[in-house]
């Protein structure tokens, strides 16, 4: 323990005092070993308070002989804690080192049957020093298959194709390339050539291509408890020796299933409908990405103003759309199937075919002359209108489902103005001070409504007002 970690004295000192009592004996000057019986078994266990601790957990080592396992470090430590583990510092709490050590040989022991599998395979090879990341697609179940890069950055590949590498690559050649092999479900991690080789069809051929430099690096495909994951691998130069030596990059996918992971539960259902925004402002536009990123793909964009370098700082679109319509702008800033129609709402039948082509209608005009249309329109068809609209500055924060069903629509009181409102030239309006969280904070409000009544939950589908 070094004098800035006098924080941790008293929390130190109670855990070697608890190892102690458990029959552990100090043998270096960082290091403590002693048993931990598991399963029926004393297994040897080395305690070392080395680097990184204690703002890290104590490594933990094995001193019996176990061939490796998962859930265990490159050097052969165990992994005991994730970054989920709850509490700071749980390697403090009373006896929760220990009972971590007996989890772990109790989970190894079963096969680690309960678990959520880690698609990690890369913590068990050394880091090459080449590469720090593969963007990859969905990789080919079976069989060994080429696959082209492209630099993204000076240490980072992205796939940019599924073609061999040409038979001489001139200096000049700018792609790099690389093997795909799925090996399949994986029983426990192979740390080296070796091991790897006797999972992999063709393995003579794929040693060969890596040897001669023909592959830049290999991709292994592989599942765990039916989860897929990559393992990325780079040949060291110098091909001679007589074990292929490899290292490790991480590897990412950008497949919609991969992205989807993050986008919520409700993901999968929100990839069937077709959401209509009408008014890609400040508001609207980053509604458009909230719902693209919680799983809407279909969305019709309506706008006819064109971005302008001031609307940037409350708007979703990027800088290099300045000068096209926002409805535009914001349909080549998501990308895929994101639909611009320029122009506004200007009649009822317009509003109704609208309506009639979408899941649901976000109105983020805050102009009533659109809100009414949309509303008759919706009326007609039976189908509720969002609109979605900031008063007061931002103060007040309307998320309305029409038409309402009690009648009465909300209406927000009047406040005292905070800040004058500005004015830009040839703009026509008068710019709101309203600050850019303001916009944030509604978006995400007219998001979660609007996921509500796409999925049909009736609980949440509620209109909702914030104000101060």
């Amino acid at each position: 323990m070094t004098e800035v970690d006098e924080f941790f004295r008293s929390a130190h000192d109670d855990l070697i005092y608890e190892l102690e009592a458990h029959g552990f004996a100090q043998v270096d000057e960082a290091a403590w070993d002693g048993e931990v019986v598991a399963s029926g078994n004393a297994w040897r266990v080395r305690i070392d308070f080395g680097q990184m601790y204690p703002v890290r957990a104590p490594k933990v080592f094995l001193l019996d002989e176990k061939p490796l396992s998962w859930h265990q470090e490159s050097d052969g430590s165990l992994c005991l804690y994730s970054q989920s583990s709850p509490g700071a510092f749980p390697w403090f709490a009373h006896g929760a080192l220990l009972d971590k050590v007996r989890g772990w040989l109790e989970n190894d022991e079963s096969g680690w049957a309960d678990e959520i599998p880690d698609l990690d395979l890369e913590r068990y090879w050394a880091p090459n020093a080449r590469f720090s990341l593969v963007i990859h697609d969905e990789l080919h179940q079976g069989g060994t298959n080429w696959v082209r890069f492209d630099r993204l950055a000076p240490n980072t590949l992205v796939q940019s194709g599924a073609a061999a590498p040409p038979h001489r690559r001139p200096k000049s050649h700018k792609h790099l390339y690389g093997l795909s092999v799925d090996i399949g479900e994986v029983k426990t991690p192979p740390r080296s050539w070796a091991q790897l080789s006797e999972l992999i069809a063709d393995s003579d051929r794929v040693e060969a291509e890596l040897r001669e430099r023909r592959a830049d690096l290999l991709l292994i495909r592989y599942t765990r408890g039916g989860h897929s994951g990559v393992l990325g691998l780079v040949p060291l130069p110098g091909g001679a020796s007589p074990e292929l030596q490899l290292r490790s990059v991480s590897c990412a996918s950008r497949s919609p299933e991969t992205r989807a992971l993050r986008a919520g539960y409700q993901s999968a259902e929100l990839n069937q409908k077709v959401v209509t925004i009408v008014g890609v402002g400040a508001i609207g536009s980053f509604v458009a990405d909230g719902l693209r990123r919680s799983g809407v793909r279909a969305l019709v964009l309506v706008d006819g103003d064109r971005l302008r370098p001031g609307n940037l700082v409350r708007h979703a679109a990027r800088e290099s759309f300045v000068g096209r319509p926002k409805a535009e702008a914001m349909a080549a800033t998501l990308g895929d199937l994101a639909e611009p129609l320029a122009g506004g709402v200007e009649s009822l039948s317009f509003a109704g075919r609208l309506v009639e082509a979408s899941d649901l209608v976000i109105d983020a005009t805050a102009n009533e002359v659109v809100t009414q249309l949309l509303t008759e329109a919706g009326r007609v068809a039976g189908k509720p209108i969002l609109s979605v609209y900031l008063a007061n500055a931002g103060r007040s924060k309307v998320v309305e489902i029409l038409p309402p069903a009690s009648g009465e629509r909300l209406a927000p009181q009047e406040m005292a103005p905070i800040a004058p409102d500005g004015v830009e030239s040839g703009c026509g309006d008068p710019v709101s001070p309203t600050p850019p969280f303001a916009v944030m904070e509604i978006a995400g409000m007219a998001c979660r409504i609007a996921t509500a009544l796409l999925t049909d939950d009736e609980a949440n589908a509620r209109s909702e007002m914030r104000e101060p």
